[in-house]
């Protein structure tokens, strides 16, 4: 926690403190806008706030800078807490979407993310292999995951893919009107979209029956691993049917677009840059949407995220904060980066809350506020906090973040209940 002292200590006014925004946010921003001498947010409407150095904080940066270098980001307390609850939604069998402010932070995100689902696969393909003797080592655990791959997709004649493609077919075969519109190039896309997801590592690590493979005929095997339910009870038989039901309610146009993001999002590992200039390995699970990214991949994953197969978890910037739809089958959103105007988050939050959202079907949409209490970002959830609770009775003028300053967090600040007594309302 030492930086975080040094922080609190560091703070020479009562507005925002740029750095301990950064450092709120992970350790990578923080270098990041310790090096840039700005801090760089992923925001295209808003110019880098500059940071003022004086003798005083340059002698708190160099202390930073001793701190940071035994530390790495994935001991930062809130990228652990915010990748606890992701990976614990995401084994429930759970979408999420996070916001982050800084680019650094999404990547950082992005490869813990990865690393802790990657961890608790392991132990989930262990189970699914052990024997009644012993339980299998990961060597054993990845070779027996490769042997599936190869005889159940990779080799077209091997009587495991022959089986898989035929239970393919009678799903695709089963939905014959509502497909009405496919064209039988269509079709033989769509099989191929469904084998692709299948055949990813983590799929197979999560709901094959490994332990099965060689003991059972391939048509038990194959129905087995298709009819697996994870813990929501939703299985991959259960999930194509909601993306052809997708395709039914699509225009000829729309059909295409969703058909062509399924085929084209990667199903594999994603290598991507660290901090230290190395090279860090992301799941296919886990996607990330940054100004950097272009608009027609954004597009794609915003197509990909709306259907019941890859990314589970989208780690983006304000660049995905309005505009877009999120909402078919996702209702869990956490705020990583906090925001100083309520609307902000509002604006997020609506990604998720639209007609047609799986929080109509009996789910409630959750939203997690996570911040780190004593440091800026327990300052700026105060703030935010007030001038929500002040929206309300001003029907959410943007005004009200003028009148009440990042400056005004010691201020009493005004009850719910007032707040709910003045506010307007609304309902029919």
């Amino acid at each position: 926690m030492l930086p975080f002292f040094l922080a609190a200590r560091s703070a020479s006014n009562r507005g925002k403190d740029v750095l301990g925004e950064a450092l709120s946010s992970s350790y990578q921003a923080f270098r990041n806008t310790r090096k840039n001498n700005r801090a760089d947010k992923d925001d295209q409407e808003s110019e880098p706030e500059e940071l003022t150095k004086d003798g005083r904080t340059q002698w708190y940066l160099s202390r930073f800078d001793g701190a940071l270098k035994k530390l790495s980001g994935s001991v930062h307390p809130k990228v652990n807490a915010t990748v606890r609850r992701v990976v614990d939604l995401w084994e429930e069998g759970e979408k999420v979407i996070v916001f982050a402010f800084y680019r650094e932070t999404c990547r950082a995100l992005q490869l813990h993310i990865s690393e802790e689902l990657e961890r608790r696969l392991k132990k989930t393909a262990k189970r699914h292999y052990r024997t009644e003797r012993r339980m299998p080592t990961d060597e054993e655990v990845e070779a027996a995951i490769t042997r599936v791959q190869e005889y159940y997709f990779d080799k077209g004649d091997s009587p495991g893919r022959q089986v898989l493609d035929g239970q393919l077919e009678q799903v695709i075969a089963s939905r014959r009107s509502a497909l009405a519109k496919l064209s039988d190039d269509q079709r033989s896309e769509l099989k191929d979209v469904f084998r692709r997801f299948l055949r990813a590592r983590t799929t197979l690590a999560r709901s094959f029956p490994l332990a099965l493979h060689g003991k059972l005929a391939p048509e038990e095997v194959v129905k087995s691993f298709i009819e697996h339910t994870d813990r929501s009870g939703d299985s991959w038989r259960q999930k194509f049917d909601r993306f052809i039901d997708i395709l039914e309610r699509s225009t000829q146009k729309e059909l295409e677009a969703f058909l062509s993001a399924a085929k084209r999002l990667t199903t594999g590992d994603i290598y991507i840059r660290d901090e230290e200039g190395g090279r860090g390995r992301s799941l296919a699970n886990v996607q990330v949407a940054t100004g950097s990214t272009t608009r027609e991949a954004r597009s794609r994953l915003m197509l990909a995220f709306n259907t019941p197969f890859f990314p589970d978890i989208l780690v983006c910037s304000e660049v995905m904060s309005e505009g877009v739809d999120l909402h078919r089958f996702c209702r869990h959103v956490i705020h990583h980066d906090l925001a100083w105007n309520p609307s902000a988050i509002e604006q997020r939050t609506g990604r998720i809350d639209r007609i047609g959202c799986k929080a109509e079907n009996k789910h409630s949409i959750e939203v997690m506020l996570p911040y780190i209490a004593g440091a800026a970002d327990e300052r700026q959830f105060k703030v935010m906090s007030d001038r929500e609770k002040w929206f309300k009775v001003v029907m959410g003028q943007e005004k009200v973040a003028e009148l009440i300053s990042e400056e005004t967090e010691h201020l009493v600040p005004l009850p719910e209940a007032v707040a709910d007594e003045l506010g307007f309302d609304l309902t029919p």
